[in-house]
């Protein structure tokens, strides 16, 4: 038996937790409307706007009649009830709370402590969720406003690049050889520009407005092949590919992940050599993916950055591109909460892992 000091104690701890905590009996566990309220920290107070006295042994129909008015209070006086009969732990997740004094919404998880008895843990999160709600905002707005500058950079772009061409076509006798080079250079960072703005403009709606599917990466390795067939068979590439799982993800972005890992296998590979590309998987805390190539590697000094926008580590003159299909990337894995990273050797190849965990 717990001595008076004891409990004390106990009451203290209990009232300076940062959660709310709770202690319920139910006297019939056939009856919600029989749930009384044995223990309420300081939190759980605040929360009610109530005093101790107004609520410790009294029954909750008595203290706040307004939880039995609504299906979201019943629902709650309900999991308490099969708690307190039937053991276990229910997470009720976010739910609402309001009366005469206060509303706001709720984390809340109800659990067995012994027959007929409960506890509950409960935390304020309205300022987060209104937070959480008001950033979702302006997501869309910024999505919005990428799309109308989008459009807004490419017509001026397609207008000089138009112009460019017509005046090639029709004029280029007219033309001595610097003149022309001076042309072929607008023409290009034109094209380049187009785009890095198309690159950006998708960078940008990585994960928008996308549902979760069971992605079978097998199938998804043959499309980006597929895509890029004509590259591969102009470089004569060649693959080595395992069998691949299926996955929970979001299919879309992990077809995107797969073709810049591949399309930069090809594209980074050393003269005079055909690319050979592995791809596997290994069953780890989810899944580890890795594609490997025999490509002119990446040096250590760089293997940290090489994640980041608009990171290249050549002249476009060298291999063309943005250097953002790696930033691409990144953003991709992080959207499923795994980790991106190379193995790489200078002048040895390089081998891109990513994870794709089971608790997306």
């Amino acid at each position: 038996m717990l001595n008076p000091l004891d409990i004390e104690i106990l009451t203290e701890t209990f009232d300076d937790l940062p959660v709310g905590v709770g202690i319920f009996e139910v006297l019939d566990l056939n009856d919600i409307k029989s749930i009384r309220y044995v223990f309420m920290n300081k939190v759980v107070l605040y929360e009610m706007r109530k005093e101790r006295e107004e609520v410790f042994g009294k029954k909750i129909i008595e203290v706040a009649p307004e939880a039995y008015e609504h299906e979201g209070g019943v629902l709650v006086m309900e999991t308490y009830r099969k708690v307190a009969a039937e053991g276990g732990s229910i997470n009720l997740g976010l739910v609402e709370y309001s009366n005469h004094m206060v509303a706001g919404t709720y984390e809340c998880s109800v659990h067995h402590i012994r027959d007929n008895y409960v506890y509950i843990m409960l935390r304020n999160v309205t300022e987060l969720e209104s937070t959480k709600n008001d950033l979702e905002n302006k997501n869309k707005e910024l999505t919005q406003f990428a799309y109308i500058v989008s459009h807004d950079l490419k017509e001026p772009l397609n207008t000089i690049s138009g112009f460019v061409q017509l005046i090639e076509d029709q004029y280029q006798k007219l033309f001595h050889q610097e003149a022309q080079e001076l042309f072929s250079y607008i023409s290009n960072a034109t094209k380049r520009m187009a785009r890095l703005i198309t690159d950006l403009l998708d960078y940008s709606g990585i994960g928008q407005g996308k549902k979760l599917t069971c992605v079978d990466c097998d199938k998804l390795v043959e499309v980006v092949q597929q895509d890029l067939a004509i590259k591969i068979k102009e470089t004569n590439t060649t693959f080595d590919i395992g069998k691949l799982p299926e996955v929970k993800g979001f299919e879309t972005e992990l077809r995107l992940l797969f073709q810049n890992l591949i399309n930069n296998a090809i594209k980074f590979c050393k003269p005079g050599t055909s690319p050979k590309i592995s791809i596997h998987a290994k069953e780890q805390d989810g899944w580890t993916f890795y594609i490997q190539d025999n490509g002119i590697g990446i040096a250590d000094e760089h293997k940290d950055n090489i994640f980041s926008v608009f990171q290249r580590l050549h002249t476009t003159s060298e291999y063309e591109g943005t250097g953002i299909g790696l930033a691409h990337c990144k953003k991709i894995i992080e959207l499923h909460k795994g980790d991106i990273g190379v193995i790489s050797k200078e002048g040895e190849g390089s081998t891109f892992y990513f994870t794709i965990p089971d608790t997306l």
